[in-house]
């Protein structure tokens, strides 16, 4: 049988979520998942504040950013996908690239 204290809870005693004890056992969240998603973070704010400048075909954002055509074309299909950015006009063979404008 358990005991019931009559104590009011604190915020010790309450339980905890799936995902604190998954944390716990687990070791935390990987190092290696920490680069990659703030890597992932720092290629997507970068393309952002090149595509500020106007619509961008993807060598464009490429010798604009520095980062590889691959890694770039993977986020702009993520962005366009989530609705952050629009597919334009075909130029010498690529489509453009432009952020989707603000609702007014």
């Amino acid at each position: 049988m358990s005991e019931h204290n009559n104590a009011p809870a604190t915020p010790h005693d309450k339980k905890k979520a799936p995902v604190h004890i998954l944390r716990d056992r687990c070791g935390g969240v990987p190092q290696a998942l920490l680069e990659l998603t703030r890597r992932q973070a720092a290629i997507r704010k970068q393309l952002t504040k090149t595509l500020q400048e106007g619509p961008k075909t993807v060598p464009q954002l490429a010798a604009a950013s520095g980062f590889p055509t691959h890694e770039l074309f993977w986020h702009l299909m993520a962005m366009k996908k989530y609705g952050q950015i629009v597919e334009g006009e075909e130029r010498d063979g690529y489509f453009e690239y432009a952020l989707k404008a603000e609702k007014e």
